[in-house]
């Protein structure tokens, strides 16, 4: 796997805000704080994380762009940020991680991970950012369609249209 290949990952199939555009955007400020209980995450509590988590993990530690996190309000949060704010943090997150990427090279990959007791070489620390993102935004993708109940197939029509599955070579 190579550099580009987990950046086009990151950038086109998991976060580009579109993905999570077209699960967020129909949704209220209300329904992006819905949670079924108080130990459940809304929509908003895990935006705000994906955003935390990829500022420290990527942008911080990989990218060596200064950022200070703090988790426990990522799903501590009540106040009911409006969707816009949240979008707006997010990309601000986006627009970092894009000048990480920018700024990291094949030969960086192999690196000692910033993060030690997680990983052993920087490849395994942008392998874990791969799958947590996926994990999460597809906790978001299936919240949404429950709230709304409408969305029918909104992942896997966003993939199809974005050219996440290679064309048949017949």
């Amino acid at each position: 796997m190579t550099l580009e290949n987990i950046r086009s990952l990151l950038d086109y199939h998991y976060w580009a805000r579109d993905r999570l555009l077209a699960a967020v955007e129909p949704l209220t400020d209300a329904q992006i704080w819905w949670r079924p209980n108080e130990q459940s995450n809304s929509i908003g509590n895990i935006l705000l994380h994906l955003t935390g988590s990829l500022n420290h993990f990527l942008n911080r530690n990989v990218g060596g762009i200064d950022y200070s996190r703090d988790r426990a309000a990522e799903f501590a949060e009540r106040r009911a940020i409006p969707k816009a704010e949240l979008l707006a943090l997010f990309d601000d997150m986006v627009a970092r991680a894009e000048r990480t990427f920018d700024a990291l090279t094949p030969e960086r990959l192999g690196d000692p991970s910033p993060e030690p007791k997680m990983h052993s070489i920087v490849l395994e620390d942008l392998l874990n950012v791969l799958a947590h993102l996926a994990n999460h935004t597809g906790q978001v993708v299936w919240i949404a369609k429950m709230v709304r109940g409408d969305l029918g197939d909104v992942w896997i029509k966003t993939h199809r249209s974005e050219g996440a599955w290679k064309k048949s070579e017949r």
